[in-house]
């Protein structure tokens, strides 16, 4: 009998043990105990979520003030290695925990959308809008206000600009790319400056308060990938390609946002591919 309950003591334990280790050393894509719970580990924070039927731990965010966070204090001068090619997606804007509770209550620019597609059928277009036309021309994700806003693409700042909203639009290209030109707009507190080099889910800046006033204590942020050309330059469906070290991922964490929408009761209908509605091309 003693023996008995010692190995099944030696066995609860090596399972505690196994489960202590999951959450103290996370590993993106890996099983997690708990849904949204948070570890930090190596200069990243860590959240658990639910993947199909799975707890998955996600890719993580930097600590901004961590020293371990990819510096992008580089300038002009610096060179950085790319990570996937310069038209693939190698992250969402934001930790996709963060819209996962939000209830927008019928409001915001996809009507209780907390994503609102590329290509989606928005209605006219309001104050400041670029282009002509009523399609969703860049995917849009809301969030509590001063969620951290990450680095979608890994590469060089391009351009930091100032909006008519009074909030800031950050551009980034990879390295010996000047044809593919990734955005996230809407955002405020900026950290990095035109000639940084950063890493693709790197803090960058945090969700401001456009359109707070239809969505109080909640912001947006709007993201996509721009052509640079000879003519107008377009946008497209910056989920057509993701880079293969991120797809999985990525799809993973938007299915579970559109997931969340349609059981608060919004629907944002049929997409051609995960993330856009239209594979189809916005000048503006």
């Amino acid at each position: 009998m003693r023996k008995t309950v010692a190995l099944v003591l030696t066995a609860s334990l090596s399972l505690v043990g196994i489960g202590f280790a999951q959450a103290a050393n996370p590993k993106a894509g890996t099983k997690c105990p708990t849904a949204n719970q948070k570890v930090t580990y190596s200069g990243k924070t860590f959240t658990c979520i639910k993947s199909g039927n799975k707890l998955i731990w996600n890719k993580g965010v930097y600590d901004s003030k961590n020293s371990q966070q990819p510096s992008n204090s580089g300038g002009k001068g610096s060179t950085s290695t790319p990570s996937s090619g310069g038209d693939e997606l190698e992250s969402l804007p934001i930790d996709p925990v963060a819209p996962l509770n939000v209830d927008l209550k019928g409001a915001g620019q996809g009507k209780g959308l907390t994503y609102v597609p590329f290509g989606f059928n928005t209605g006219p277009r309001g104050e400041g809008a670029v282009g002509s036309g009523s399609v969703n021309p860049q995917p849009v994700l809301y969030a509590p206000l001063g969620t951290a806003v990450l680095a979608i693409k890994t590469g060089t700042v391009v351009k930091v600009t100032k909006l008519w909203s009074n909030d800031y639009n950050i551009m980034i290209a990879a390295q010996n790319d000047q044809k593919n030109i990734w955005g996230v707009e809407h955002v405020i507190d900026v950290k990095v400056k035109e000639g940084d080099q950063v890493k693709a889910g790197q803090v960058i800046a945090k969700v401001g308060d456009f359109d707070e006033r239809y969505t109080p204590g909640i912001g947006l942020v709007e993201f996509g990938l721009l052509i640079n050309s000879s003519g107008p330059p377009t946008h497209i469906c910056p989920f057509k390609k993701m880079a293969p070290s991120a797809k999985s991922r990525i799809t993973a964490e938007l299915t579970a946002i559109i997931a969340a929408d349609k059981k608060r009761g919004y629907d944002s209908g049929p997409m051609e591919v995960i993330g856009c509605t239209a594979l189809v091309s916005v000048e503006g």
